[in-house]
């Protein structure tokens, strides 16, 4: 999703029957820190912002298009929206900022939900894929309690409110950037940008009972874009 390295902070409780399970939402994990697209374990399989699909997506050059070897490379007003962490803490020493809109300018510092994949709970890389299949709740939990931060779920309200922190619908907006008169289209955007994958946990969500859905409401999306059926995966 969209924009620079602005932290989000969510604070949600709810305590749920479903496991009898104390349920809270904190939107980064304190510590954590930003670890770079190539450090990030976000997805199970290989991530949407790996390799060649994240060449495709718009924000994988943000910062190489508009600002590299330009009087613009290192200032913080375009950092802010053209790159990622600038002014947070990195795990790569010596790093001011990460190059481009990556993973974690929209979801959150990524070096705890890294562990989580690697080794959870001391338990090896596979202990996480176990409570996955056995809990997907429980997973989803675990997920955005090591900093997993998803837009329209725990992070802003809507997906669009995420874009907005970087990106304008008029040109009189006063975030506009001085630079450009260029607009978003948020609809046509999204389309374009649409990286949601899948997984187990979407899965067994779309399966609770209508009274189930109200005890794990906290987990399950409140904005109605995040509904809208999936892009076809592209054959491999």
């Amino acid at each position: 999703m969209f924009g620079g390295s602005k932290t989000v902070y969510f604070i949600g409780v709810m305590v749920v029957s479903v496991c009898s399970l104390a349920f809270s939402l904190p939107a980064i994990s304190i510590g954590a820190e930003f670890v770079g697209n190539s450090g990030c374990k976000c997805h199970m399989g290989k991530g949407c912002f790996e390799g060649e699909e994240y060449k495709e997506r718009l924000h994988s050059n943000t910062w190489e298009k508009r600002l590299k070897g330009s009087p613009d490379a290192e200032n913080p007003d375009c950092l802010k929206c053209h790159a990622t962490a600038y002014g947070e803490k990195i795990a790569e020493a010596g790093k001011k900022y990460l190059p481009n809109v990556q993973c974690e300018a929209c979801h959150g510092a990524g070096s705890e939900y890294k562990k989580l994949k690697e080794n959870f709970q001391g338990k090896g890389k596979d202990a996480f894929k176990e409570i996955l299949k056995k809990d997907p709740f429980e997973a989803r939990k675990v997920q955005y309690d090591a900093g997993l931060i998803v837009a329209g779920i725990n992070g802003p309200a809507t997906v669009k409110e995420q874009c907005l922190k970087c990106h304008w619908e008029t040109k009189d907006d006063k975030n506009k950037c001085p630079k450009t008169d260029k607009v978003m289209d948020y609809k046509e955007f999204f389309k374009k940008d649409d990286h949601r994958d899948e997984d187990e946990i979407d899965i067994a969500l779309k399966k609770l009972s209508p009274e189930d859905k109200k005890k794990w409401a906290v987990i399950l999306p409140k904005d109605e874009i995040l509904n809208t059926p999936l892009k076809t995966k592209k054959k491999e």
